[in-house]
């Protein structure tokens, strides 16, 4: 038996009737949900092949906290119309693996254990220094890269846990909306670090996470202008099969370049996400700040980190978020313990797969 304990339902706001949890067959009948203290009803819906989210959530009925358990990309996913603004739906992503039963229980102990007070915190840090400067510099000393997000008049709340909308979780990011939150990002940044992609099928997913791996290791500096990003300059050569790849898929689907949210890394404390967004027991992304391209209506959405950029407010005062800045240590740092590096330009070169896997389609 897998139980849903009341812990989980700790970063959805008050005020809903029905807690229910949608879970693919055949785990869903092993799923209970625990009496919550705050929920009139508790209930399990099992997703079939085939099911979509959005006819699920109409299972579910209005005035529901809802939370997806799922591998399907179908069922992590809805237009915000068929969310509604009566629900609050959370989806977490299983990947792939042996053994869902071990996946489930491990993204339920890592929302048990989110921590929605020190979130709060954190946002209310962010928003406040954006409030009073009016914006915030993103700078990586060793590109000379720097951005600035600008902050628009009427512009407030976050894109965390609020009713309509269908929110990735566990929350290892403080997402940030830069059409309703935050206001525009300018400027040149560096992104570095594991990317995570979303969206399009499971191969096609795959293929486009191989070819963006190079970023592990080697940074690559986009131009934002207009709220769109352009990839100008790969700061080594290894970050040229990553740049290729984000050009093709922006030539073939123009809505991907477009910086639709900034995500803020975890708090130290907070327990990461069991796998990573682009499936299959790769390493989860690192809780360093995010830079968000595409969205609902893309094939693809991706979260590309910027593990070596630094967040400050405009007027200055105390880092914001990032690592201290660096001025003089090399590009070229191993991988993480235990993370292993499989794609580079030197063992894949631009247009061929490397043996044992999917090839990139050309999306």
């Amino acid at each position: 038996m897998i139980r849903v304990s009341p812990a989980v339902w700790g970063s959805f706001p008050p005020g809903r009737r029905r807690a229910v949890v949608i879970v693919e067959e055949p785990y869903a009948r092993l799923v209970r949900v625990e009496p919550t203290g705050r929920h009139a009803e508790q209930r399990v819906i099992a997703a079939g092949p085939g099911s979509s989210l959005t006819g699920l959530l109409a299972e579910a009925g209005p005035d529901a906290d809802v939370l997806v358990l799922a591998a399907d990309e179908a069922l992590l996913t809805a237009d915000p119309q068929a969310v509604t603004p009566r629900r609050t739906v959370a989806a977490a992503r299983l990947g792939t693996g042996a053994d869902p039963i071990h996946r489930i229980r491990r993204v339920l102990r890592c929302l048990a254990q989110q921590r929605p007070a020190e979130s709060a915190r954190r946002e209310k840090r962010l928003l406040r220094a954006l409030d009073l400067s009016g914006s915030l510099t993103l700078t990586e000393s060793l590109s000379g890269s720097r951005a600035r997000i600008q902050r628009a008049e009427g512009l407030g709340g976050t894109e965390r846990f609020t009713p309509g909308r269908v929110h990735a979780v566990p929350p290892a990011w403080l997402v940030m909306d830069t059409a309703r939150t935050l206001g525009t990002l300018t400027g040149a940044v560096t992104v570095k670090g594991n990317p995570v992609v979303g969206g399009g099928d499971r191969v096609d997913r795959t293929a486009v996470y191989d070819r963006l791996t190079p970023l592990v290791r080697y940074p690559l500096v986009l131009d934002v202008r207009d709220g769109r990003a352009t990839p100008v300059k790969a700061v080594e050569a290894g970050s040229d099969l990553a740049a290729a790849t984000l050009e093709r898929l922006f030539e073939f689907d123009p809505g991907m370049s477009a910086v639709t949210a900034v995500a803020f890394g975890s708090h130290d404390a907070t327990p990461m996400p069991p796998y990573g967004t682009e499936t299959g027991g790769r390493p989860a992304a690192e809780p360093v700040i995010h830079i968000l391209l595409g969205g609902f209506h893309t094939r693809f959405q991706l979260a590309l980190p910027c593990a070596t950029t630094t967040v400050r407010s405009a007027t200055g005062g105390p880092l914001l978020e990032g690592p201290a800045p660096r001025t003089a240590r090399s590009w070229r740092q191993p991988p993480a313990a235990g993370r292993m590096l499989r794609t580079t330009p030197k063992n894949l070169p631009a247009g061929r797969p490397a043996a044992g896997r999917h090839p990139a389609r050309t999306p």
